[in-house]
């Protein structure tokens, strides 16, 4: 069967209630204040679930049917494009959760994101470190197919986007790609998982940047 680009390059999809990324929501529980805005918010997953761990969430994005479904998890929500229909200081954390590499006039929505937060501003983006490396392997990772991704960022290229919004920017590479990936989940990969969580092996490449961008106060 003959098959196109498009079979292969998707664009991505907002993760579903129950189906999001744990480490995201473990991020945010570990960072985030008590008020948090949800920018790019898709299904509403990663804040329902720091909403079930006491957090006060609100959604935002700019898919009408991405907030239908939020709205059903019951995440309140409003639909925005690059401004955001708040008042300055308005939330203690704002959330970038894979979004920025998606959005083209990126200062703009950083912009407001530092706007409206009191405390810090959460960003999640996958890493394009190691790239070069990994061709030459003739491996790369999945998120890299996506088709609308329009930013490719590393670690200095991320800070060097926050660094004039913030006080203070850290990030850390997280989501390690380890070996033996063409195993799928069996025992020597489990086996494998464990070497390295144990610390017996380093991880080479990392699959996503975690940044945290403390919020100036004026």
């Amino acid at each position: 069967m003959l098959r196109t680009r498009e079979d292969f390059y998707q664009p991505g999809m907002p993760a579903r209630h129950g189906e999001h990324y744990k480490a995201l929501v473990r991020f945010g529980r570990k960072h985030a204040g008590h008020s948090i805005l949800d920018v790019g918010c898709g299904f509403g997953a990663y804040s329902v679930a720091l909403m079930s761990e006491g957090l006060s969430c609100f959604g935002c994005d700019i898919s009408l049917d991405y907030l239908r479904s939020a709205v059903t998890q019951g995440l309140p929500v409003t639909a925005v494009d690059s401004v955001l229909p708040f008042r300055d200081r308005s939330f203690d954390t704002v959330l970038l959760f894979e979004v920025i590499e998606h959005v083209a006039n990126i200062e703009k929505l950083i912009e407001e994101a530092f706007r409206v937060a009191r405390k810090n501003v959460l960003i999640t983006v996958p890493n394009s470190e190691g790239i070069e490396s990994m061709k030459s392997n003739d491996v790369t990772y999945a998120h890299m197919l996506s088709s609308d991704h329009v930013h490719f960022f590393d670690a200095a290229s991320l800070e060097h986007l926050l660094n004039p919004y913030s006080s203070g920017v850290t990030i850390e590479r997280g989501d390690p790609i380890l070996p033996f990936w063409f195993l799928g989940r069996s025992l020597p990969f489990y086996l494998m998982k464990a070497v390295y969580m144990a610390g017996l092996l380093k991880p080479r490449f990392f699959s996503r940047l975690y940044a945290v961008a403390r919020v100036r106060q004026n």
